[in-house]
């Protein structure tokens, strides 16, 4: 069975990864005008208050660019929480917002300070990650039953959740299925060498938990350099260890043959993490990897 794949964008590909637009600046217009240039026809929101908050104004925003959106993005220090109840305002303005747009995902992933290499899980005790697990189950029931939005967590790199028992546990505790990214996947799961198969053998094993994707690769040669030097990933990040996806050591390929084995079918966002991208520089690889996955047959 073939997958069927929505290809999607996101402001992190233009460097924008907080709601005031940085680390690059990118101004929201200038994302929307060349995410529409470039032929993407769907979006992830981003950082939530970086795209216009008014529903009306949004909606005409997306409407003449022939853009909509696919999934909310939720990201939150859940370190900075002992209930959801703390935090659920937030994620009920935000999902009353997405929901107008009948959007059916809210992608969330944790932003707490884990140290530069991870180093405060260590001293965590059982009783915090219960509490952390308990946390992201409660945020999955409200959005399924207030809204009818499933949230998906997104493992991501120096946060509570991004090795692969952290992503099992999670999955087992909160029931919540995945929004799987290929190359944090990758640089925290696998190793610096073409091909790397830790993310397309976690897809063949779960497959029934990833209901989303984000699609990115990692720099073999950069990774190595990272590995040899003990760079934190934010120093990875502005070396681009992020890079195009027919140049890393995910073999894109093989990955389409996995997604089409497995029957998937959703969204998958192509999300590059350029912190410090010109907004040519991020064009340019916006509408280089589109044409690479048409190249492979990932998408018509």
């Amino acid at each position: 069975m073939e997958a069927r794949i929505t290809i999607a964008t996101a402001p992190c590909s233009w460097g924008v990864w907080y709601a005031d637009g940085r680390p690059s600046g990118t101004p929201w217009n200038v994302f929307l005008d060349q995410a529409a240039a470039a032929a993407y026809r769907a979006l992830e929101l981003g950082p939530d208050g970086y795209l216009p908050q008014e529903e009306t104004v949004l909606r005409e925003e997306l409407r003449r660019r022939n853009l909509e959106l696919c999934a909310g993005t939720a990201c939150y220090q859940f370190d900075h929480y002992h209930s959801f109840e703390e935090f659920r305002p937030k994620v009920e303005n935000l999902c009353r917002r997405i929901k107008a747009f009948n959007v059916r995902y809210l992608v969330t992933m944790d932003e707490s300070d884990v140290g530069d290499f991870s180093e405060k899980k260590k001293d965590f005790s059982k009783e915090t990650w219960k509490n952390y697990f308990a946390m992201f189950r409660k945020l999955g029931i409200y959005t399924k039953n207030e809204f009818g939005i499933e949230t998906v967590f997104h493992p991501h790199i120096k946060t509570l959740i991004e090795t692969e028992e952290e992503i099992l546990r999670l999955m087992e505790e909160s029931e919540l299925r995945l929004c799987f990214d290929t190359g944090h996947h990758a640089y925290v799961n696998g190793g610096a060498e073409k091909p790397d198969r830790s993310a397309i053998d976690f897809i063949n094993g779960h497959s029934e938990s990833i209901a989303y994707l984000h699609f990115k690769n990692v720099d073999g040669t950069v990774r190595k350099r990272v590995i040899a030097e003990n760079l934190t990933s934010d120093a990875a990040f502005d070396i681009d260890v992020m890079c195009d996806l027919r140049d890393g050591i995910i073999d894109y390929t093989e990955l389409k043959q996995t997604l089409d084995n497995i029957g998937f079918s959703g969204i998958a966002v192509i999300e590059m993490d350029m912190p410090r991208a010109s907004t040519e520089k991020a064009f340019a690889a916006a509408k280089r990897n589109l044409a690479y996955l048409r190249e492979i047959r990932m998408i018509p």
